[in-house]
């Protein structure tokens, strides 16, 4: 009877466990990408008259965030921080349709915290966070936010469920860099979005939705794309036993 009672016991247990964790894996991603939308924006904004960071620190601030929260949370949550990344995922069916929403529901909830607390600090002026294309140049924009959205998504996959697992250490340090150097490279003609909660909170704080649509598109087609193209070169059979 006694053992009987000790089997529930641990049973019961290892279900409370099991739920707290993955309780804690959606509230982290809040967290991560709170602090992303928090950093960018904040950057974007502080810097917009004076220009002293320029499109290269602005891309750096991008790699060196995206790359520490990976760090701090990656084991917890996959540090998705992006539905454009979830979405790449559930499309490779590497997670399901329940959890991919939930994951966007809270990455937006974190990206819409990050841009009320920028936007508490430093009120209208953090309308220079807010993602636009250049010259109203959408077509010019949507292509460029979809390629750059593909290279980050694509490496996201390759570099988390590479079978050659020495390289999973790095794996934080590639896919940050990879968002900054998009962001170097296309910030000035896009914004540098690759990311619709992180355009979704600075809108919402300014009222501004001018070409938001914009930001959701394209970064989920170069999501499903970079699924498609992973999907075509990678087998199951490389990932990690």
């Amino acid at each position: 009877m006694m053992i009987y009672q000790k089997n529930i016991s641990n049973d019961n247990n290892k279900s409370d466990t099991i739920k707290s964790n993955i309780k804690h894996k959606y509230l982290v991603e809040i967290v991560g990408t709170f602090i992303l939308v928090y950093v960018i924006a904040s950057a974007a904004t502080v810097y917009s008259d004076s220009g002293q960071l320029g499109v290269i620190g602005i891309g750096l601030v991008h790699a060196l965030a995206l790359t520490a929260i990976i760090y701090a949370i990656g084991y917890r949550s996959g540090a998705q921080v992006n539905p454009a990344v979830t979405i790449g995922l559930l499309v490779a069916r590497k997670i399901g349709g329940k959890e991919a929403t939930l994951y966007i529901i809270c990455q937006l909830i974190g990206g819409v915290i990050g841009a009320a607390v920028v936007y508490a600090m430093f009120g209208s002026a953090m309308s220079a966070s807010v993602t636009l294309p250049s010259e109203n140049n959408v077509m010019r924009a949507f292509i460029l936010e979809t390629v750059m959205t593909f290279t980050l998504v694509y490496v996201v996959m390759a570099t988390t469920t590479s079978k050659n697992f020495k390289t999973a250490p790095l794996a934080g340090v590639a896919i940050g860099f990879t968002l900054g150097f998009n962001v170097i490279f296309g910030g000035s003609i896009t914004g540098g979005s690759l990311n619709p909660a992180r355009s979704f909170g600075p809108a919402l704080m300014t009222g501004n939705f001018d070409f938001n649509w914009l930001y959701w598109v394209a970064p989920i087609f170069g999501g499903i794309i970079a699924a498609g193209v992973y999907k075509a070169l990678h087998k199951d059979t490389d990932l990690p036993e």
